[in-house]
């Protein structure tokens, strides 16, 4: 579908002029005619709500003409609806009440070419968001490969090329017994491998030795004891794993509510280091200082008032977090997700951020003061009397428009000037 640019561009322009009373009119609509939905928000600050519309529409027709940066927002704006309630019947009466709102503030510039240009904006808006929330709650089937018979010259005999795919068939087969006896091995109960195990030694013995005797056999039963034992250990290795992943947790757990815990620290550094996702981790308040979690899964998680002061957060998911009146100064938050998060009021001071996804970020009143922002996207994001003195923001990916109110005084800008004050 081909989308209208020029018209979405020059219509939104007049609607920005009206930006607050436009969302809040858009609620009035949606909820006067469909009811129903009004549920959805109870537990929701309406005017916390209306920011992020306005944010997202801000994101959508700023990056219109990029659609390859728009795609992946768009799906996963359709993904973190899925944990808000909505399905997929809900985005037709919202696009209907975002077209009669513009209408109502467009007034007589709402065309039938405006019409159309928004109506087809939100239907491709409308599939993205369905794709991203369908690829969130479909389940991820991984499949193992399998080898498929070489093509055979079609000027072979039949019989010759029933053979070779046989043939072919076979060794694929051979090679997946490997695999098939290993999942075999943590599959079966542990008495079992044990039993296994001894008798197999048992039989090497008596293949190797030629000169095996029953007092032989006796005489090797340490050495039995110690394979058996090793064996073990290995097949034990998961619920080992497990158990300490447990006590881990206990750990965290335990220190809920409490500020100072480094056994806290250890026991997240560690569970992360083995893959383990921290999404929606609760530790508001928490001193988390030097705390390294590079590449950790922590979408989703508290850490409102936390201490993360000089933490290694480099490469990690925090889409979605609670980070307001965090304190973050000289954070390592280079390439890391923050779509969406919240950091209102955050001391950022001197923290890199460089090439970091911030898209729809709250960042109002925030400290990012000499704060690394080169290559950053902002596209959306809410900079509403934040502390931008000093920081760099070359290449950064946000408008004058979201700009506009932060305090810029000696900042970078994303052209490479320098921000000086007219005043």
């Amino acid at each position: 579908m081909t989308l209208n640019i020029e018209v979405l561009e020059q219509s939104f322009e007049k609607v920005k002029l009206h930006a607050d009373e436009f969302a809040a009119s858009f609620y009035e609509n949606l909820f006067k005619a469909n009811p129903e939905l009004k549920p959805l928000f109870t537990k929701t600050d309406i005017k916390s709500q209306e920011k992020k519309l306005l944010n997202s529409l801000v994101l959508i027709v700023e990056n219109i003409r990029k659609p390859e940066a728009l795609e992946p927002v768009l799906k996963a704006l359709g993904a973190r609806h899925i944990g808000y309630g909505v399905i997929p019947k809900y985005y037709k009466p919202v696009r209907e009440a975002l077209l009669v709102t513009f209408e109502q503030y467009l007034q007589q510039h709402w065309t039938p070419e405006v019409k159309k240009a928004w109506l087809d904006a939100f239907t491709a808006i409308t599939a993205l968001m369905l794709k991203g929330a369908g690829e969130e709650s479909t389940p991820k089937v991984v499949e193992k490969p399998t080898t498929l018979a070489k093509p055979v010259p079609s000027e072979q005999p039949a019989t010759w090329q029933f053979q070779t795919k046989t043939l072919e068939l076979s060794l694929s087969q051979l090679k997946q017994i490997p695999h098939k006896l290993i999942d075999a091995f943590w599959i079966a109960p542990t008495w079992f491998i044990a039993i296994v195990s001894a008798t197999l030694f048992a039989v090497v013995v008596v293949i190797v030795d030629e000169n095996f005797v029953l007092e032989e056999v006796l005489g090797a039963a340490d050495t039995i004891s110690l394979v058996v034992a090793l064996v073990l250990f290995i097949k034990e290795i998961p619920d080992r794993r497990k158990q300490f992943h447990c006590q881990a947790w206990g750990t965290v757990d335990a220190a809920h509510g409490v500020k100072v815990s480094y056994a806290r620290i250890f026991a997240l550094q560690n569970l992360n280091e083995d893959g383990v996702s921290l999404r929606g981790l609760d530790a508001s308040g928490a001193m988390l200082v030097d705390i390294n979690l590079f590449h950790a899964n922590l979408s989703n998680a508290n850490l409102m008032t936390s201490d993360l002061t000089n933490a290694n957060l480099h490469s990690a998911n925090l889409d979605n977090a609670n980070l307001c009146e965090a304190k973050l100064s000289g954070v390592n938050l280079s390439h890391a997700k923050l779509g969406f998060a919240r950091l209102s009021r955050a001391n950022l001071n001197s923290a890199k951020l460089n090439d970091a996804n911030l898209i729809c970020a709250d960042l109002s009143h925030a400290n990012l003061s000499g704060t690394n922002l080169k290559n950053a996207s902002l596209s959306g994001a809410n900079l509403q009397g934040a502390y931008l003195g000093s920081a760099n923001l070359k290449n950064a990916k946000v408008s004058d428009a979201e700009l506009r109110g932060a305090f810029l005084e000696g900042a970078i800008m994303p052209d490479g000037s320098k921000y000086r004050s007219q005043n």
